[in-house]
């Protein structure tokens, strides 16, 4: 049976963690998919996850079809189900509380509309106390606390046409508080810059001398054999690298000819990173690199990120955020996830020996 992935419904889904989809994965891989997929009319509502995970290692599953009468049923049927999970951020669960507390108020009011006397009619389109209660005593809180969740769920429906990632920005922490999403729903036009999330950096103390970890290296190596360049880099990073040829910031290696097997951690300062990817897809498609790898950012929006994209063959997303080293060998905390692009013949040497680091697939 093929089974069908609904963007809206997966989209409803809070993430796991790094650490939480590394233990899944582990557990899958000793003991195999335990629980059973939820499907209905063949859309996935429940083990995206272990659907992921299942499909990429060819693990067996099974799945069980249940009946809803509608997707809205659906929709309140995942969100009841995520609410479940114990892991759960304060913000992803005052999000599913007011996204059910809305839905039944909108079902309810759509109920009374049909038949019924006008005055029962205008009851039932207020905001009703029995709904709050029931879901109140449901989730254990207080039903003052699911009217607040509902405002939440409220103004990110008013948010979406401005800001269509805002519902999954949440899901992820990606906001300063529930409050500013509210608050900014009052004024949707403005709300983009409001809520702008942060810049596309490696790290927010915008130092750009961050080093590769050698297990990294070691793979590289175990695809590529010896490193012709590393175009930046510096004499600490190549300590690691052990390239051949190496560029640093006093030698420019953006105006340098590349040439060979490449591995590339460029500078993520957003007008450096562009022009590493692009010099790198370029010299790609000329053929002048035989086979690279570059470590970048998974800034699956930018226009420089397709570019690596367009001339690659593989690509592994990290399942972790890669913990880069400063020039005294200290881990730093990067603020985004990160992406591995593969450009050669060998993809399926790569995959094999990066999956180890995240989730890939070839292009």
């Amino acid at each position: 049976m093929s089974i069908i992935i609904d963007p809206e419904f997966q989209a409803l889904i809070p993430p796991l963690s790094e650490d939480e989809k590394r233990l899944l994965q582990e557990n899958i891989t000793k003991d195999g998919c335990r629980d059973a997929l939820v499907i209905w009319q063949g859309i996935l509502l429940d083990g995206h996850n272990r659907f992921e995970i299942c499909d990429w290692l060819e693990i067996p599953y099974q799945t069980i079809e249940i009946e809803l009468p509608d997707r809205e049923a659906a929709k309140d049927w995942i969100d009841k189900n995520q609410l479940g999970r114990r892991n759960l951020t304060p913000d992803q669960m005052s999000l599913l509380r007011g996204r059910r507390y809305n839905r039944a108020k909108k079902t309810k009011s759509e109920a009374g509309s049909i038949g019924g006397s006008s005055k029962a009619q205008n009851d039932t389109c207020l905001p009703s106390p029995s709904t709050a209660k029931r879901l109140a005593d449901e989730h254990g809180v207080s039903p003052a606390t699911i009217k607040r969740d509902g405002q939440l769920a409220e103004a990110v429906e008013k948010l979406k046409p401005n800001i269509p990632d805002i519902e999954s920005r949440i899901m992820s922490g990606d906001v300063p508080s529930k409050q500013a999403v509210i608050e900014a729903a009052k004024e949707p036009e403005s709300a983009p810059e409001k809520l702008k999330p942060q810049p596309h950096v490696s790290y927010n103390t915008g130092e750009n001398e961050w080093y590769t970890p050698p297990e990294y290296i070691e793979s590289a190596n175990k695809v590529m054999g010896d490193i012709d360049l590393d175009p930046a880099s510096s004499d600490i990073a190549n300590k690691i690298v052990n390239a051949a040829i190496y560029y640093s910031k006093d030698n420019d290696g953006l105006n340098k000819p590349w040439e060979g097997k490449v591995w590339m951690n460029p500078p993520y300062a957003s007008d450096l990173i562009k022009k590493f990817a692009v010099k790198f897809a370029s010299h790609v498609i000329d053929n002048e690199i035989t086979e690279g790898i570059a470590l970048v950012n998974n800034a699956t929006e930018t226009i420089w990120f397709k570019a690596l994209i367009d001339c690659a063959s593989a690509v592994v997303f990290t399942t972790g955020r890669v913990k880069f080293l400063d020039p005294q060998g200290n881990p730093g905390a990067p603020l985004q996830g990160q992406a591995i692009i593969y450009c050669g013949e060998n993809a399926n040497k790569f995959l094999i020996e990066f999956r180890k680091f995240g989730w890939g697939a070839k292009l």
